[in-house]
């Protein structure tokens, strides 16, 4: 019983986590009906995982791995690799209704790339140059003193008001302390000096997303991905907001450039399913399945929605495959 509650609560999580405010989202939820099936496979999975073999809680990869930086102001490179979303990213996303599973990195993990705010000298910076102040704006931010970083970004655009990595910053400063009229004006002054920068045309997209305009949001995404088209993080976002706009064959043609076809068509699975889209998501579980047909996870999420959209024969079926394959990995 305990395994079959971890199960459901694990599944639910997954459609909690991805789901995004909207006119058209319509609540998912597990039914007694849905519970009773997977009460057949809770045995076979507790035995898999025990070997090492599909694990449920895999599933969850799908929505929060292919995460990036908060509009990328660390002080080092990422190297643009994908992040995992941690719980502390949840909590903050819960706080303004917003997706899991767009740009997200917590205040500890900047803190962490970037040194100490023990270590910034704060001169004044009337007698700095504006790139002094641009560096130490950049590590004040890193390290969580906003006020201090506006300061010092702030001087740094007055000396010099073509400095577009102060206005970058400054509309991320902004945006950490609830500004976000000016954290626009920023952003924007970035992107109108740099228009070709794909860096603050992914944060301003961000923002644009984030203030729940999905058109101008991908409108810059697209740019975004025309300049720096071998990002993946940049696809990601941009397959964020084409499954948020409805529109799921654009959203898989970004995430398969993001994290590859299987993961793309379980991220479009994930994302439409939440938006209330079941038979999108039936179509990107089946595509998943062509490629790898012995998924647990993958055949759960079949199972269940098949049942849930009247279709017995193919649940019965997809419920079959995932006991054969959770029986086999018990074998082994």
């Amino acid at each position: 019983m305990f395994q079959r509650s971890l199960i459901v609560g694990l599944l639910t999580l997954v459609l909690v986590v991805s789901a995004v405010p909207g006119p058209m989202v319509r609540g998912v939820h597990i039914t007694p009906e849905e519970e009773a099936m997977l009460d057949l496979t809770s045995q076979d999975v507790e035995k898999s995982e025990s070997k090492g073999g599909n694990k449920l809680v895999s599933v969850l990869k799908f929505p929060v791995k292919a995460i990036g930086r908060l509009f990328g102001v660390g002080g080092k490179k990422d190297n643009n690799k994908l992040q995992k979303l941690s719980r502390k990213d949840v909590e903050k996303f819960e706080t303004v209704g917003m997706s899991k599973v767009i740009d997200a990195r917590t205040a500890a993990e900047a803190a962490s790339a970037a040194e100490p705010e023990a270590s910034v000298v704060m001169s004044d910076p009337a007698e700095a140059s504006a790139q002094e102040n641009l560096e130490r704006g950049r590590a004040l931010l890193n390290s969580g003193n906003v006020n201090d970083a506006i300061t010092m970004l702030s001087s740094a655009t007055v000396k010099n008001a073509k400095l577009h990595e102060a206005h970058n910053l400054l509309g991320v400063a902004y945006e950490a302390k609830g500004m976000r009229s000016r954290a626009f004006e920023s952003l924007q002054k970035a992107v109108k000096g740099s228009g070709n920068n794909a860096e603050y045309l992914n944060n301003l997209g961000y923002l644009h997303f984030k203030n729940g305009d999905y058109d101008k949001a991908a409108k810059y995404l697209k740019r975004a991905v025309k300049v720096a088209p071998n990002v993946q993080r940049y696809w990601n976002n941009l397959g964020l907001i084409q499954a948020q706009r409805a529109n799921f064959d654009d959203a898989y043609d970004c995430f398969a450039r993001a994290v590859g076809e299987y993961e793309g068509h379980m991220n479009v699975a994930n994302r439409s399913q939440s938006m209330g889209y079941d038979k999108t998501a039936i179509k990107h579980l089946e595509h998943a399945r062509a490629l790898r047909p012995a998924t647990a996870e993958m055949l759960l999420r079949l199972a269940v929605l098949y049942k849930r959209t009247g279709n017995e024969t193919m649940a019965a079926e997809a419920n079959t495959a995932l006991v054969a394959v959770k029986a086999q990995a018990a074998a082994k």
